[in-house]
C-alpha cells in the first residue's frame, strides 16, 4: 500500500503548476498588456498644437544647424497646411527636401501654421539665418515658435 501512496503523490505534484510558474505566467501577461495600452493610447491621442509646435521648432533647430555644419543654404518653406525645408542650388532655384526630417509635413486636420515673414525662409550657413515667428494654430490651442536666426523655441501663446 505504501507504493500506491507514493505514485498516487508523485502524479499529483506534476500536474498542477508551481507558484513561481504561476507568477512568471502572470509577469508575461502583464508586460503584454502594458505594450499594447502604450501602443493604443499613442494611436488614439489627439494630435495637439503644441506637439506641433515642439515639432517645428526642433525642425528649425535642425535645419539651422545643417545649413551652418554642411556650410550649405536651406530655405524654410510654408503652406497654410504645413510646411518643409528645401536646399537652394547653385542656380539659386530651390529643390525642395524629400527626407524624413526636412521633407514636407502636413499639419493635422483642422491645424494651420501662419508665418509673420513670406516664405521662403533662408536659414544662413554662417548662423544668420532670417528670423521668424510661426503661429500654430488647433481651435482654442495656440501655439508660437520663433526662430531669431540661431535657435527655435517653442511657447504658448497666452490668452486674450
Amino acid at each position: 500500500m505504501g507504493g500506491t501512496d507514493n505514485i498516487a503523490t508523485r502524479m499529483h505534484g506534476e500536474a498542477g503548476l508551481t507558484l513561481v510558474e504561476m507568477l512568471v505566467v502572470l509577469a508575461i501577461i502583464a508586460v503584454m498588456a502594458g505594450a499594447v495600452s502604450i501602443g493604443v493610447g499613442s494611436i488614439t491621442r489627439a494630435p495637439s498644437a503644441e506637439a506641433e509646435a515642439h515639432r517645428l521648432a526642433a525642425r528649425l533647430q535642425a535645419a539651422a544647424d545643417d545649413a551652418m555644419l554642411g556650410d550649405r543654404m536651406i530655405a524654410f518653406t510654408a503652406a497654410k497646411d504645413g510646411y518643409g525645408f528645401a536646399t537652394i542650388g547653385a542656380d539659386g532655384k530651390l529643390i525642395a527636401r524629400t527626407d524624413d526630417l526636412f521633407g514636407f509635413h502636413r499639419l493635422p486636420g483642422g491645424m494651420v501654421v501662419t508665418l509673420d515673414v513670406r516664405p521662403p525662409v533662408i536659414l544662413g550657413v554662417d548662423g544668420a539665418g532670417r528670423p521668424l515667428t510661426a503661429l500654430i494654430e488647433s481651435g482654442q490651442q495656440r501655439w508660437r515658435v520663433t526662430y531669431d536666426g540661431l535657435t527655435a523655441t517653442a511657447a504658448p501663446v497666452p490668452a486674450a
